[in-house]
């Protein structure tokens, strides 16, 4: 399967959960898919949620999504244990029609991700096929972004490879959904610490509201698996990774 790669990564980033509380917003801990084509359909001047709202009626998804939903994407985060520091930023939004409290202040409180970097693998096919290409020089439409525009995105390494199909496989390198695999429970002694990261991240938006579905996450370096059949799993030979894509 012919894929392009390369690496991403930021000062900080933002993916904004949904659910927040009166004093701050929360980040996932990773990027997730939506995201991710978010940033492919930025650098192919893809619209996005504002274009859509120009017209509910005949835009079901945002055209970045309904474009590129079918495609196919590997994640394996590059912070060690899988996990990207955060940390609760604290800044004024001062515009006279942020707030309505006194001196029209707005207090704004976010989790940010701190020096985040993953190694992104993207399945070429006729829509990403012009995206690999165009960062392959540099180009974009429109300014990446890592969750909106305060944290700009670095694209580095690009590169387009084949990854071969491959069964028997008993470490993932990339993040893999949990409801597919098993994890030993009984690790090599001699073998390095034990660590695993899970988190329910966006995979899909919903058709009537565009909210998200969700599935479980992990990446391990704990020895698994498969617990189900029709999962597809890939090898970098390069960079000898197992991945996973969705």
């Amino acid at each position: 399967m012919k894929v392009v790669r390369f690496k991403l990564s930021g000062k900080t980033a933002f993916f904004k959960k949904p659910d927040v509380n009166t004093y701050y917003y929360f980040t996932y801990g990773n990027i997730h898919k939506i995201a991710l084509l978010g940033i492919i359909g930025s650098v192919l001047g893809l619209g996005g949620y504002n274009a859509q709202s120009l017209d509910f009626k005949n835009n079901v998804y945002p055209e970045f999504y309904e474009k590129l939903r079918n495609s196919k994407v590997s994640i394996v985060p590059l912070n060690e244990h899988g996990y990207i520091t955060k940390k609760v930023q604290t800044f004024n939004n001062s515009v006279g029609y942020a707030s309505k409290e006194s001196g029209g202040n707005l207090i704004v409180k976010e989790q940010w991700l701190q020096e985040p970097e993953w190694l992104i693998y993207v399945k070429i096919d006729n829509i990403t096929e012009k995206f690999s290409d165009m960062i392959k020089n540099n180009k974009a439409v429109f300014i990446p972004y890592l969750g909106k525009n305060d944290h700009f995105a670095d694209i580095t390494g690009v590169r387009e490879l084949e990854v071969e199909e491959i069964n028997n496989v008993d470490k993932i390198d990339s993040i893999f959904e949990t409801k597919y695999f098993e994890i030993d429970k009984y690790q090599d002694e001699k073998g390095d610490t034990a660590w695993k990261y899970t988190e329910c991240l966006p995979v899909a938006l919903d058709r009537d509201l565009n909210q998200y579905e969700f599935s479980d996450f992990t990446q391990t370096n704990m020895y698994i698996e498969s617990g189900s059949g029709g999962v597809h799993l890939y090898k970098d030979e390069e960079m000898n990774k197992n991945l996973y894509f969705f």
